[in-house]
């Protein structure tokens, strides 16, 4: 149970519209940790379908468990928006946004990370991913070094300072990479960044920087343009605008066992396929 008289060292936030059919996973994952010392808040922007509903279904058994659960339904533009909105709520000294429909890899994700050290010089850590696509479970393609050239890490697997993020909101003009440009600002102005070695998370391949494929690849070029990080040149453009269209394409028309079939032989030849313990609430 959280020493009332002290800050939560953790606040984990979910952002959520009309996200009944897969909230409850990411619910189950939260109250299934084994370190006491967070909080849970929810910033939902103003649902419509059976998601405070479930919610409200969990509420007791935060109760139960001593964890302070705060849920807040408002109008918002978007989920950027939705998330500065929960930093302003929140007071652990560190933040983990946990996507509705995602969710933490094992019970025991914030104790491996944060009792074993208060990490004093470092302003974001982070850990791995696994995503789940088409019915498999791989591991993402974590890199840090590769930060210039794409998103290093999963946002879900990250843990941030509070105070930076107070400082430093997300810009909600980006409406898929407002997370990677955040970021990025972070390592060019040398804040500290640390692997904590920690399979932290399971993400779903249903967001949309993963189905509007195009639309990322040219957002994440805009957000490069604006730190000075030189892009294609004008024929590796073409050449690469011409694979984002036809890999959209595939996307939105082609059927979901060909999509998979396409998957596993890519996975195949990175060879990310690993073999997982899948917790109960993804089963």
């Amino acid at each position: 149970m959280n020493n009332k008289n002290d800050k939560p060292n953790v606040s984990i936030i979910t952002v959520c519209r009309n996200c009944g059919d897969n909230i409850s996973k990411t619910l189950k994952s939260v109250l299934a940790q084994d370190y006491s010392d967070f909080e849970y808040l929810i910033q939902d922007g103003r649902s419509d379908d059976d998601t405070l509903g479930i919610i409200e279904e969990y509420k007791p058994l935060f109760i139960q468990k001593g964890i302070k659960m705060d849920v807040i339904s408002e109008p918002d533009n978007g989920i950027y928006d939705g998330m500065n909105k929960a930093v302003l709520r929140a007071s652990g000294t560190w933040i983990n946004f946990m996507n509705a429909g995602d969710s933490f890899y094992s019970s025991s994700v914030l104790s491996e990370i944060f009792n074993k050290s208060n990490y004093p010089n470092a302003a974001i850590l982070y850990g791995d991913a696994v995503e789940y696509e088409y019915g498999g479970y791989h591991m993402f393609r974590k890199s840090f070094e590769s930060i210039e050239k794409r998103m290093p890490f999963s946002h879900q697997s990250a843990f941030v300072n509070r105070e930076l993020l107070s400082r430093y909101p997300f810009k909600t003009d980006y409406v898929i990479g407002a997370d990677y440009d955040w970021l990025l600002s972070m390592y060019k102005k040398g804040f500290f960044f640390r692997d904590t070695g920690v399979i932290t998370c399971i993400i779903s391949k249903d967001g949309i920087s993963s189905l509007k494929l195009y639309d990322t690849y040219m957002e994440t070029l805009k957000i490069r343009n604006s730190h000075g990080i030189n892009g294609p040149t004008a024929a590796e453009l073409t050449v690469k605008i011409r694979e984002m269209k036809l890999k959209q394409f595939v996307m939105d028309h082609f059927p979901v066992f060909i999509k998979k079939l396409i998957r596993r032989f890519q996975l195949k030849v990175r060879r990310q396929n690993a073999d997982l313990i899948i917790p109960e609430w993804e089963k």
